[in-house]
């Protein structure tokens, strides 16, 4: 579903990822975790070119990331991306915010798309609130409505960059539920969090980031077993007493 293939990716003279590499297979959920600043969130921006990267390759179903040939609109269709900052239209309501993508990207009309973009609404807990301005949610709405708006494109993998950092403690859990339901219906996932009770419940594999390097790629029982390098033990250990 996704390969990286010695990712490499510089702002400046600064090397934020230093030869990445790692398979992700259909239905897998993957963990990104490790300390802030480590090349986490640009690794999984780099997957859908919303960065771009010098050397390496990455292939989302086969299709060349980092080529002249690729359409970035339909690599984006393959490849759903939640950001930690919602990115909802503030001047649309919640279900047009949904429909907007397939209206504009698929050039599907508005009365084909709103009974999915309806039961998108019901799948996240928001139907009753499909007429709302994004400024009447609150942020676990707002996040959830944001997951919907992605799920709108039938992605092949849902790609999540910290989802939940900018949210209160009490809406972190309505976002994780969501995100847990879509693992549980087998949805490919790729996820940056520091959420590790999340990373225990749902991840089948964990890599573990660290200075622009993957230190480890292993099934997330053995990480959480402590079967990890020593930096990603110092991690857990700290992500613990956190």
């Amino acid at each position: 579903m996704i390969t990286l293939e010695k990712v490499t990716k510089s702002y400046g003279a600064f090397q934020v990822l230093k030869g990445c590499s790692a398979e992700i297979s259909k239905g897998e959920v993957v963990v990104v975790c490790g300390p802030s600043g480590s090349g986490k969130s640009t690794l999984i921006k780099c997957i859908n070119a919303l960065e771009t990267f010098e050397s390496g390759q990455i292939y989302v179903d086969g299709m060349a990331v980092r080529s002249a040939q690729t359409n970035h609109s339909a690599l984006r269709a393959k490849a759903g991306m939640v950001f930690q900052s919602f990115e909802l239209f503030s001047h649309l309501t919640i279900l047009e915010n949904i429909m907007l993508a397939p209206r504009i990207v698929q050039k599907r009309n508005s009365a084909e798309i709103r009974p999915l973009a309806e039961a998108l609404l019901r799948r996240v807990g928001l139907e009753r609130h499909a007429s709302k301005y994004p400024i009447a949610l609150s942020g676990g709405q707002q996040q959830r409505a944001a997951i919907a708006r992605a799920l709108a494109m039938k992605p092949d993998v849902m790609l999540f960059d910290e989802p939940t950092s900018a949210l209160d403690p009490e809406m972190v859990q309505e976002v994780l539920q969501v995100m847990t339901e879509l693992a549980r219906d087998g949805m490919t996932m790729m996820c940056v969090t520091h959420e590790m009770g999340f990373a225990r419940q749902v991840a089948t594999r964990i890599l573990f980031v660290d200075a622009g390097e993957i230190v480890d790629d292993c099934p997330a029982e053995d990480f959480f077993a402590g079967k990890c390098s020593p930096r990603a033990q110092s991690f857990l250990r700290f992500e613990e007493v956190s």
